[in-house]
């Protein structure tokens, strides 16, 4: 259980080489945009599943019914589609009212026009669900805020603070959706935690 696993790892190698040749797109570049939406979108779960109980728990109603894990099965032959109403609706769930600051900021760093951000976090939303309901299948009664945290803090459990992570990555996030950072301070931020997983 390790957020490397949806990154750099045999899940997040799988989805980049697809996404670029579903969409055209340079794979270094895509590469880029999943170590850094990934984390973002991990965090923003996990901020969403302490904030409040009733958010927890549809998360973890949605991981145990919906996103199950069956998603990762079917990467060698079909990615989420990136125009599924449903998938932008997972991603305005994770992102909420920063959506929107997400895909401009992404889209300034990368170089791609914010539809291109958008198609791609709609197809990284169901995969990233999909990952934390087979960790959830799996974790023997695991709270989904505490499974989550883990699984951000590279695999790592037993912290009881939600800033803590693998190599300070919870504490770069938190400073990316920080509303007093500029764009130019948050394209910083995306590097660093982009950098982690070279």
């Amino acid at each position: 259980m390790n957020i490397s696993d949806l990154i750099s790892g045999g899940i997040g190698s799988k989805v980049a080489n697809n996404i670029s040749s579903k969409t055209g797109i340079d794979s270094n570049k895509t590469k880029w945009i999943i170590a850094a939406a990934v984390p973002l979108m991990i965090a923003a779960l996990k901020y969403n599943a302490s904030k409040k109980e009733e958010k927890a728990q549809s998360i973890d109603n949605a991981v145990q019914t919906k996103h199950t894990g069956e998603v990762l099965d079917q990467l060698d032959n079909q990615l989420p589609a990136e125009d599924d109403e449903d998938n932008g609706k997972i991603v305005q769930n994770i992102f909420g009212k920063n959506k929107d600051s997400v895909e401009n900021d992404l889209s300034e760093k990368s170089g791609l026009d914010k539809g291109k951000i958008a198609g791609i976090l709609a197809i990284l939303a169901p995969i990233v669900m999909g990952y934390i309901g087979k960790q959830k299948n799996g974790s023997g009664g695991t709270g989904i805020g505490d499974l989550i945290g883990n699984i951000l803090n590279g695999g790592k459990s037993g912290t009881s603070d939600s800033n803590s992570s693998f190599g300070g990555l919870g504490d770069l996030v938190g400073d990316f959706f920080n509303k007093d950072k500029d764009s130019s301070s948050k394209g910083s931020i995306l590097d660093k935690i982009t950098g982690m997983f070279k």
